[in-house]
């Protein structure tokens, strides 16, 4: 006698959408508890850490720039992220480097991210218990953890992560309802994502949406509201794609390169066969390497093993499972696109964990569609599910060990980049004090840090001028983020635990004769300036003390000779293949010795 089939229907509304489960208020508090509890968890990951990579370079840059929309939708390191922007300059605003706030901001985006995720299951799949299994996996699995353990990262990945999940509920919504407000709500959650991390949320949401409209709901019935929605999400996604291409040819000191095939062959190999499955099934364990996940083949294999099972068994037991896992499938090769571009030389990129943080609640929605019945939906399983104790008490006991290794994971990979935030972290605290006990008119000028290697910073986004102007007196601050022309100029040496007078890396060149030319009060100086935050250097004698006009390019600054030898320092930005120096007192007579263009560093 054959099995009778296994059914999951709700009752339709009038509305034509079919009504949730019963709204069970225990599953709701059950998850608010699991919520609670990845927070605990992760604000005990954030008491270890600290102020990493781009975080300096963003921190300055929001203390630096005004509120305007030239701040909010010009370009960082290749983004124009204006979500970013204002959480950067909310942080700034209760306190600049204060890990403390930070940390709060980074909890609180992950609530929003979280609840998010819950929201997108329960719409789907009704308010039922099983939701829980695969929003434990979001939770708690290592895959979106090196992205929320640094700042720079989760302002990008988090809210993503939200655009991500929302779109998906209201555009299921929409696709149940036909309600115009809901495709409209989509189309605000999609420039929330633009907004966020335009180079994924232009390939990810679109995608993502399409997909689930195709493979799981009837198109003929709303081809017309769907044309005209995608078109509208297509419009948006242009005109922000055309402002992200214009902020882009204002980048400076980045070069933005394709990767060769080879490249990008051997990084999309490495982050879809090793780093996503084994994160995902709760790995590495101990194998982190700073923040470069490197599992040993035994642990490869069991992930893999893991996985087919997996696929294997709800291929069996589910109706249209394959449906979910080609979604996976085709998603997942996409987001690469975005990875690669721009990043051809980064051979380690194939084993950094963060740039898969959006790829996790797809993962969530994928394991979740390909395992429960879709609110409403009828015959949802091939053959009837075994019951018996033993089988869900196998289910528990792997559920349990996937969360155990997730959370081992995560901690393993908190104590490998552990030290490199503790140096930053005591290095900021030496310069505060430093540069709060510097006398009143101190000329610091910009340098490069002794952690510009954890700096990340293009041009002169990791200069100090804008990294560690916030960590001193305003005063001082505003002189830092401006320098002017000075005789004496300091640095901070390489502790940060002292200011030191200024020295000059650059090729110096010597005045043939012994001076410069002067022809009616004006010198020129074969001196090429190619841009970015560089210091002139001029030796010189005067008869008398005298000002001067000092031009570069299009720059020019007003300085003053002192009487008799000296040195003045000239900070400039603008490109310039000469030098042109007018003297404005008729009696004095200066002699330029020789000068040079460079960096200024611990003398």
């Amino acid at each position: 006698m054959a099995s009778p089939q296994v059914t999951d229907r709700a009752p339709a509304s009038r509305a034509g959408a079919p009504r949730p489960l019963t709204r069970d208020p225990r599953v709701l508090a059950a998850a608010l508890v699991l919520v609670v509890a990845q927070l605990a968890w992760r604000a005990t990951i954030l008491s270890r850490g600290g102020f990493f990579g781009d975080d300096l370079n963003m921190i300055g840059r929001a203390t630096a720039e005004p509120f305007d929309l030239g701040y909010l939708f010009g370009v960082y390191s290749a983004h124009v992220m204006p979500v970013g922007m204002i959480a950067n300059k909310l942080i700034v605003v209760f306190g600049a480097y204060d890990w403390t706030v930070t940390a709060a901001a980074l909890l609180l985006l992950q609530l929003a991210a979280s609840l998010a995720v819950y929201r997108m299951l329960r719409v789907l799949f009704g308010t039922r218990w099983a939701i829980l299994v695969p929003f434990s996996l979001y939770l708690f699995g290592p895959l979106a953890l090196p992205a929320f353990y640094w700042w720079a990262a989760a302002v990008q990945a988090l809210p993503l992560q939200v655009a991500i999940a929302l779109s998906v509920a209201s555009h299921v919504t929409f696709l149940r309802s036909g309600r115009r407000a809901d495709a409209l709500v989509t189309g605000l959650w999609f420039l929330f994502g633009l907004c966020s991390f335009h180079l994924k949320a232009v390939f990810a949401i679109p995608l993502l949406l399409v997909l689930v409209t195709v493979l799981y709901f009837p198109v003929r019935e709303r081809l017309r509201s769907l044309l005209t929605a995608f078109g509208a999400y297509a419009a948006m996604a242009g005109a922000y794609s055309v402002l992200f291409v214009v902020q882009l040819d204002r980048l400076h000191g980045q070069n933005v390169e394709t990767p060769s095939a080879e490249v990008a062959g051997r990084a999309a190999a490495r982050m879809l066969g090793v780093t996503f499955p084994v994160l995902a099934s709760g790995g590495p364990g101990s194998r982190w390497y700073t923040f470069y996940a490197v599992p040993p083949p035994l642990m490869i294999g069991a992930a893999w093993t893991l996985v087919a099972a997996v696929v294997a068994v709800t291929l069996f037991y589910r109706r249209g499972a394959w449906k979910a896992w080609l979604i996976l499938a085709v998603y997942l090769p996409v987001l690469m696109v975005p990875i690669l571009a721009g990043r051809a030389f980064d051979k380690a990129l194939g084993e950094e964990a963060r740039y898969l943080a959006d790829a996790v609640p797809v993962l969530v929605l994928c394991l979740a569609l390909a395992t429960l019945p879709l609110l409403g939906e009828a015959r949802p399983y091939r053959r009837r599910i075994p019951a018996r104790g033993a089988v869900r008490a196998a289910c528990v006991a792997l559920a349990v060990a996937v969360t155990a290794l997730s959370v081992y994971s995560g901690e393993r990979y908190v104590a490998g980049t552990e030290p490199g935030r503790a140096a930053i972290r005591s290095y900021l605290a030496s310069v505060r004090a430093t540069l709060a006990a510097a006398p009143p008119g101190t000329d610091v000028y910009p340098q490069k840090t002794p952690y510009d290697r954890f700096g990340f910073g293009y041009g002169d986004e990791g200069l100090s001028n804008l990294t560690l102007s916030p960590l001193a007196p305003p005063e001082l601050a505003a002189l830092m983020r401006n320098p002017r022309p000075a005789a004496a100029p300091f640095v901070l040496d390489p502790t940060g635990r002292r200011l030191v007078p200024a020295r000059l890396d650059g090729p110096y060149i010597t005045a043939p004769g012994g001076c410069f030319p002067q022809r009616g009060g004006v010198i020129s100086l074969p001196l090429v300036h190619r841009g970015g935050v560089v210091v002139l250097g001029l030796d010189y004698r005067s008869s008398a003390r005298t000002a001067a006009y000092v031009r570069v390019g299009e720059q020019e600054v007003e300085v003053v000779f002192e009487q008799g030898p000296g040195r003045i320092h000239v900070p400039f930005t603008e490109p310039g293949r000469s030098v042109r120096l007018e003297v404005l007192s008729a009696e004095a007579q200066v002699c330029v010795t020789g000068g040079l263009f460079g960096g200024p560093a611990p003398g």
